[in-house]
């Protein structure tokens, strides 16, 4: 790498991956030891959900060839769990980010996981802009795959974990859909429910009916069973609200 024979020195180096991820982190060398540093090498071990005691497979290249800029590969077998788009987001939304509530089966891949930076992002964006009171708590963005245990009849339940605190037991609150266009705002009532702490929501089809932009796409859809949406439960002086956007 280049190093002089001083008791300590620092480089500043490419790490690449093969998922086309590069990162530039500062690589500290001394006599006995030789580590990495920096956020950034914070930032690319989040990415690959890489924790203390894994194993690490590190490609110095050919010694004999001068590059311009030093570098190695990272060789790392799973893939990246969160996008490099969160690391580009500011630090409220990444925390919203890391709180998200995934219910069975909606799971989402580190592409998919694009989008649920996005939402957040315009949710940030929107409360900034529209000067939204605060909200009680903290955000836990909901990833949920629409189905006929979470909705049945004409209701939608939420489970508790998405719950803000202090939210009344029953009530009327907004379902707002921010994508681009003229934004959605229906009210449907609710019920919180004392056994279980979730929340049911009445009325949720005509939320269903209401044809909107899908998150990173122009077109306009009404949302089916099978469909995955992302939602945030607001609660705050100015009344209770819910976010939500399906995705494509």
């Amino acid at each position: 790498m280049g190093f002089e024979d001083h008791e300590f020195e620092t480089k500043k180096i490419i790490l690449s991956t093969h998922h086309g991820v590069d990162f530039q982190v500062k690589l500290y060398n001394a006599q006995s030891v030789t580590h990495f540093g920096c956020k950034n090498w914070e930032a690319l071990c989040k990415m690959f959900g890489l924790d203390e005691g894994m194993l690490v497979t590190m490609d110095l290249g050919d010694p004999t060839i001068e590059q311009e800029r030093p570098s190695m590969w990272v060789l790392v077998d799973t893939p990246p769990i969160l996008p490099p788009s969160y690391f580009h987001s500011s630090k409220n939304v990444r925390k919203m980010v890391d709180r998200t509530y995934y219910t069975e089966g909606s799971e989402l891949t580190y592409q998919e996981k694009n989008h649920l930076v996005g939402f957040c992002t315009d949710l940030e964006n929107y409360n900034i802009y529209n000067q939204t009171p605060q909200h009680y708590g903290q955000y836990v963005p909901l990833v949920h795959v629409l189905n006929y245990g979470n909705y049945h009849g004409d209701t939608l339940i939420i489970p508790n974990d998405c719950v803000p605190h202090l939210m009344y037991t029953h009530g009327s609150l907004h379902v707002l859909n921010i994508q681009p266009g003229r934004p959605t705002n229906l009210n449907c009532p609710y019920r919180v429910s004392k056994r279980s702490g979730d929340i049911t929501i009445k009325e949720w089809k005509k939320c269903m009916d209401s044809r909107k932009e899908l998150l990173g796409s122009n077109k306009q859809l009404r949302a089916r069973i099978g469909d995955m949406m992302i939602a945030i439960l607001h609660n705050g002086e100015s009344g209770s609200v819910l976010f939500y956007a399906i995705l494509p």
